[in-house]
């Protein structure tokens, strides 16, 4: 049976989990690029990776619309990202050559 893309993404998660965070347990806190970050439950992780997604596809768009960005913008869609231990999201789009 395939996994599903939200499997996939929480086997990612798992794995970031690991290499940054080492031997955290569910519900514990690591820190990773000076913010405490929680380990997160498959649950908790959907919920937020949701709304991580959605956030960063919206930011996307503006960009691509040529729409300014306030820096608070910028600021919560690299807070969400934290969560999930992905990097800022301008590193992100920069080394995966998105469109902007």
């Amino acid at each position: 049976m395939a996994q599903s893309i939200y499997e996939a993404e929480f086997q990612n998660y798992l794995t970031r989990v690991q290499q940054e965070l080492g031997n955290v347990a569910e519900g514990q806190y690591g820190k990773y690029n000076g913010r405490l970050v929680q380990r997160l439950s498959y649950e908790d992780f959907l919920g937020k990776w949701e709304h991580y997604s959605e956030l960063r596809k919206a930011y996307v768009d503006t960009l691509n619309k040529g729409d300014t960005v306030n820096d608070a913008i910028v600021q919560m869609v690299d807070e969400h990202a934290a969560e999930l231990l992905i990097p800022s999201v301008l590193s992100t789009l920069f080394k995966t050559g998105e469109t902007l």
